[in-house]
């Protein structure tokens, strides 16, 4: 399998089958762990760009096509795309597009409209399309659509809570490649020297932008390979997802000999990660117990503990809607950094803004409120919750952290430990908010509450 079909693959599986993006990509990337790093790279770029821009594709695509874009065959709907994308976005000789276009489809079984494919990529090739002009006659919601393959709907809301400005900003960091970062376990490893091994290894590195033990790389082919990952020396996690345990305190020594840390949502495993290492680094006796209601997602956070080698986590299947009766107001810090609308990280999950809903985020609503309601009472008195999700929406946000106050007996805090990044925005005192266009982090939102001492 070459480079274009490893993409076609993916893009069937993760737009017409709806499958996660990044498990499609992780998984068939595994699958074909062999290939020729530059031919795996070019499958991981044609793919991720195809399917941030389908919206645009498919609105070119409609100006050289008289079949439109919703009766064509699926196969031959993604190989339209790739070619489009390859021709605007990654520069590929023209000839070379149309060729592997119609080769693809003759080794789908779609010899028959190979001819329709060739046509329509040559159309584009002899007069482009300028997407500038063709917009220019549409309404301000259908043409920011068009232009950052945005749904409309979720155009709406981001100028309804952010105005225009602002919205665009962001849309146009979603098209960004997100940097790669991960965060050094410092109980492990200081960060210069964790820095040498990396650089040793052909790979370049540069420090976070406001977390000390986060370093950005370069030149990784694949991150389970580098010696710093298998030793379990550094842990992939975006620099906006350390705030919560920055902002829980842990290197306070206030804690009654021991600190037990529940992370009511763990998955990934990140945060529980980051817990166990800043207990170590501070000198903490404690435990950190990473809950999810996946048994899969618990393997893969064991898998972690297992390379990192951090003997001060457990691992529980457990519904976070649900109490466990013996951790009432028994916990330390609660880390609730609960399911949302992701729409803070649409840059590396694009699939997100064409399949939320807002009926899905009013559901999402209701589940984080059920949650927080769990999570809070596992806080004992003088313990601190923090509450996150990597969404920009007001609702999930702002919405539900005056909500904890007023409804769950939590006082407000401001987060501790907060570094001052430039750009992001405080929502009067009930937390932060960091947006995407903000130094290549995730959107993400924190607040910290206590529950008063007895």
């Amino acid at each position: 399998m070459d480079a274009r079909e490893l993409a076609l693959a993916m893009l069937l599986e993760a737009v017409e089958e709806k499958s996660p993006s990044h498990t499609v990509l992780a998984r068939n990337l595994g699958r074909n762990d062999k290939m020729d790093k530059r031919e795996r790279a070019f499958a991981t770029a044609l793919f991720e760009g195809t399917l941030e821009r389908l919206l645009t594709l498919d609105f070119m695509i409609s100006c050289c096509s008289k079949v439109p874009i919703k009766k064509m065959k699926p196969v031959i709907r993604q190989i339209l795309r790739m070619g489009f994308y390859q021709l605007s976005y990654m520069h590929v000789p023209p000839s070379a597009v149309c060729n592997e276009a119609v080769k693809l489809a003759k080794k789908r079984g779609l010899s028959g409209l190979s001819g329709f494919v060739n046509g329509v990529l040559r159309a584009a090739v002899r007069n482009p399309v300028d997407i500038e002009k063709e917009t220019g006659g549409l309404s301000l919601k259908e043409r920011l659509s068009v232009l950052y393959s945005m749904p409309e709907w979720l155009v709406e809301r981001f100028i309804q809570w952010y105005g225009t400005v602002r919205a665009k900003e962001m849309f146009q960091a979603f098209l960004e490649v997100p940097p790669l970062t991960v965060r050094v376990n410092r109980s492990k490893c200081s960060v210069k020297e964790c820095t040498e091994l990396l650089e040793a290894e052909k790979i370049e590195v540069s420090p976070g932008i406001f977390a000390d033990m986060a370093l950005r790389l370069n030149g990784v082919d694949s991150v389970e390979r580098m010696g710093a990952f298998q030793k379990g020396l550094v842990q992939v996690q975006d620099e906006a997802s350390m705030l919560p345990v920055l902002c829980a305190g842990i290197e306070e020594r206030t804690f009654d000999g021991r600190c037990y840390i529940i992370d009511c949502c763990a998955a990934p495993g990140g945060k529980t990660l980051m817990a166990a290492d800043e207990l170590l680094r501070h000198g903490q006796a404690g435990l950190v117990s990473a809950r999810d209601i996946s048994a899969y997602k618990l393997e893969k956070i064991q898998e972690n503990i297992t390379r990192t080698g951090f003997t001060n986590i457990e691992t529980l299947l457990w519904n976070a809607c649900q109490v466990r009766r013996q951790d009432n107001r028994a916990a330390d810090i609660v880390l609730a950094d609960l399911p949302c609308s992701g729409l803070g990280i649409i840059a590396k999950k694009p699939d997100i803004k064409y399949n939320i809903t807002p009926e899905g985020i009013s559901e999402l609503v209701t589940l984080q409120k059920n949650m927080l309601r769990a999570a809070a009472q596992y806080v004992k008195p003088g313990g601190v919750l923090i509450y996150s999700t990597c969404t920009i929406n007001p609702e999930e946000n702002l919405e539900n952290a005056l909500w904890v106050q007023e409804e769950l007996g939590l006082i407000k805090e401001a987060p501790k430990n907060f570094p001052e990044i430039s750009g992001s925005l405080s929502e009067k005192d009930f937390g932060v908010q960091l947006l995407p266009e903000v130094g290549g982090t995730d959107g993400f939102f924190v607040s910290r509450f206590r529950r008063p001492a007895d």
